[in-house]
């Protein structure tokens, strides 16, 4: 907002009797070199055509000035900006995993508690699966929008999601061409909430689930088969290969590993620390676990995206396989 140094008295003086148009919301400064001093004529804050300049002796004393002037002007534009109700719900959310991280990881009892609320819903991604740990032990999450689009059947009709709890989560904005992606607030419904309020629905509600991803669509050996080929690519080691050099590293490997198999539905076994983890984690404060914890499900959660990455090729590489039915020629 400060113009370049160097303007003449003159152009000073053009700006001061010009209308204060949009090209000229500015703060300048000009030397004279008659009298050696400098003068600086903000036309930012005020648009008073008939404003004088400001005289200073020392260019250090002008600039100085003109910054001030220019700080003025920047905080009381930031005062004025009014927060988006959007971006208040963004935040919200946002702190609300921040707490539910927290609370989660104030004891190691606490968060051996948190791997096995948030195991089923890695596949979630980090911050929404800790959100989702909310309607724990609830399964089966969808926004509104996708358990609609899978309902070919109309098997939902009857469901009106807005008399349903949810629970809100981060969802992508629809993406505009040549621009990043977008994140907003929207909510997630589960099949449990669905089937407890319109029985009715409950089959139904819980088959859609199955079309939520390729994961669920696969049998076990494949999810097996999926999740072992992530394991090696990614190269996550099993605990006991890294205790001797790292035993903070052996943990956090623990966690991951048995969120990325439950989240695959490979195991509904609770998570349990064994006595050695439990010396090992002893004298770590909350905020040690915590970032252990996020470092566990961060990797969980890359886990579970490349084994569903191996599964889509592996299906695909099927396909291509298969012959190419063709009608016999009639004779």
């Amino acid at each position: 907002m400060l113009n370049p140094i160097g303007l003449s008295m003159h152009e000073l003086e053009r700006i001061i009797t010009s209308p204060p148009a949009a090209a000229n919301q500015g703060i300048y400064l000009a030397h004279d070199l008659n009298s050696n001093h400098y003068f600086v004529v903000d036309r930012l804050n005020k648009s008073d055509q008939s404003q004088q300049p400001f005289e200073f002796e020392t260019f250090d004393q002008a600039y100085s000035f003109a910054k001030i002037k220019e700080r003025m002007k920047m905080e009381k534009e930031k005062q004025q900006k009014k927060v988006s109700p959007a971006e208040i719900e963004r935040f919200a959310v946002s702190r609300k995993a921040q707490q539910l991280l927290k609370d989660g990881t104030q004891t190691i009892d606490a968060m051996e508690k948190l791997v096995d609320q948030v195991s089923p819903v890695v596949d979630y991604g980090r911050v929404n699966s800790l959100l989702l740990t909310q309607a724990s032990p609830e399964r089966g999450f969808m926004t509104k929008q996708a358990w609609l689009h899978h309902d070919k059947n109309e098997d939902l009709k009857g469901v009106d999601f807005d008399q349903l709890e949810g629970v809100k989560v981060f969802v992508p904005n629809a993406k505009q061409p040549g621009q990043p992606v977008t994140f907003g607030i929207g909510k997630m419904y589960s099949a449990d909430e669905i089937a407890a309020k319109y029985p009715n629905v409950k089959i139904p509600a819980q088959a859609l689930v199955s079309q939520r991803s390729l994961m669920h669509q696969s049998s076990e050996p494949e999810r097996l088969g999926a999740v072992v080929d992530a394991l090696r690519e990614l190269r996550v080691p099993k605990p006991d290969w890294v205790w001797g050099r790292n035993q903070i590293h052996a943990v956090q490997t623990h966690m991951a590993r048995h969120m990325a198999f439950a989240g695959a539905g490979l195991t509904d076994q609770s998570f349990h620390f064994i006595a050695s983890e439990r010396k090992a984690m002893a004298n770590l404060q909350p905020d040690e676990l915590q970032t252990m914890f996020v470092k566990s499900v961060s990797l969980a959660s890359k886990i579970n995206r490349t084994a569903n990455r191996k599964l889509y090729q592996m299906k695909t590489q099927q396909k291509m396989q298969q012959p190419v039915k063709t009608k016999a020629k009639e004779r």
